[in-house]
């Protein structure tokens, strides 16, 4: 117990100091949490379907995704599901987004805050069964922060994030939106983490509209932000169809 102490005030000092790329924080952080102490899980037989089989948008694909006109739409899409990948389970919705799949990756989200933070998602949830490497290529935004990125994942290291998720009993529960200006979003993915002082914790997504699609845009060092406990009503439950 001594020992899985010290590595959740480890990775706790390590976010603190917000200075990894969020590929590997997202792994790393759920990896060093006490193992003993879990959240229920979701039931994926019961509430996962099979992971999308998405398209590439066409012309008249208006008001679906990446195609529908900006909205400040905040609220949790009517149509929300649960995709799974070998048991790991996460929101999509078959109108906000992803609906398209581009060099193998889910994309074309609305853009909305909503939109934003189920590219967010998107992009954690990739790990599952996509490289960091590969992950990081795709949604995140050109940048000099894309550079610290890519460096700190040379070598190409297969994810642990399902492994991390299945022996932590780690959820996805929600997300904040703290900021949005049409082009660029903060948005906070909120996961149940046994061992935090709230049980949630949120990880941070500075998020840009960038090509057509919601992309990651971290800050120069590579950090995109702290991050924090999230109390019970402090964030959108992906389960509050409709609310937002």
């Amino acid at each position: 117990m001594v020992k899985e102490s010290n590595r959740a005030s480890k990775i706790t000092l390590i976010l603190s100091l917000g200075v990894l790329a969020v590929a590997i924080v997202a792994a790393l952080v759920i990896f060093f949490l006490p193992a003993g102490n879990q959240a229920t899980t979701p039931d994926v037989a019961a509430t996962a379907s099979p992971a999308p089989a998405l398209s590439t948008p066409t012309a008249d694909a208006g008001g679906i995704g990446c195609k529908a006109p900006p909205s400040d739409d905040r609220k949790v899409p009517l149509d929300l599901r649960w995709a799974a990948v070998d048991g790991v389970a996460w929101p999509v919705s078959d109108s906000t987004g992803p609906t398209a799949t581009t060099d193998g990756f889910p994309a074309c989200f609305e853009h909305s805050p909503v939109g934003a933070a189920l590219a967010a998602v998107t992009f954690l949830y990739s790990q599952v069964d996509h490289t960091p490497l590969d992950t990081t290529q795709f949604y995140v935004a050109d940048s000099p922060g894309k550079d610290v990125f890519l460096e700190q994942l040379k070598g190409n290291p297969p994810s642990e994030l399902k492994e991390s998720i299945e022996s932590n009993g780690v959820t996805i529960v929600g997300f904040q939106v703290e900021e949005y200006d049409g082009d660029r979003a903060m948005v906070r993915v909120v996961l149940r983490f046994p061992g935090s002082a709230t049980g949630q914790r949120g990880l941070p997504f500075p998020m840009v509209w960038a090509d057509g699609d919601w992309k990651v845009k971290p800050l120069d060092t590579g950090s995109t932000g702290q991050a924090t406990d999230v109390g019970p009503t402090e964030y959108t439950s992906w389960t509050a169809v409709g609310s937002g």
